[in-house]
């Protein structure tokens, strides 16, 4: 009967320790996955923030471009002859292509600006997600 009742008693040890060891680990890999969701939340919201910038920008172009392309069509319509009508057309133009130039810069220079922003935060959070 002693020795049942040690074999209980080890059985019991036994599963406790193991149920313990089971409670760690899952405590361990819940709180990875909260960091690594916590981390994929920072990310995204990084590339949110960086594409909406782009797509303003991009918007505000279209709206600036639309206005400029009626205001174009404004003074060509007020032209009396074909060199006024030529002038104003080649103005136009040297203007549009100017600033559709300048647009491409900025749009470009934001661009870079995102990746270097994005590349900077991936780069804190593989840091973070990796500290011991």
């Amino acid at each position: 009967m002693a020795k049942t009742t040690q074999a209980n008693e080890a059985i019991a040890t036994a599963t406790t320790e193991a149920l313990v060891k089971t409670q760690e680990v899952f405590a361990k890999s819940t709180e990875t996955s909260e960091k690594v969701a916590e981390n994929l939340i920072d990310y995204n919201t990084a590339i949110i923030k960086s594409g909406e910038a782009l797509v303003k920008k991009a918007y505000d172009n279209y709206l600036a471009n639309v206005a400029a392309a009626f205001d174009g069509a404004k003074a060509l319509t007020k032209t009396s002859d074909v060199a006024e009508f030529y002038k104003v057309s080649s103005s136009n133009f040297t203007s549009a292509a100017e600033k559709f130039s300048a647009q491409g810069k900025e749009l470009a220079e934001l661009s870079a600006k995102a990746l270097k922003d994005n590349t900077e935060t991936a780069k804190k959070l593989y840091t973070k997600a990796f500290a011991a």
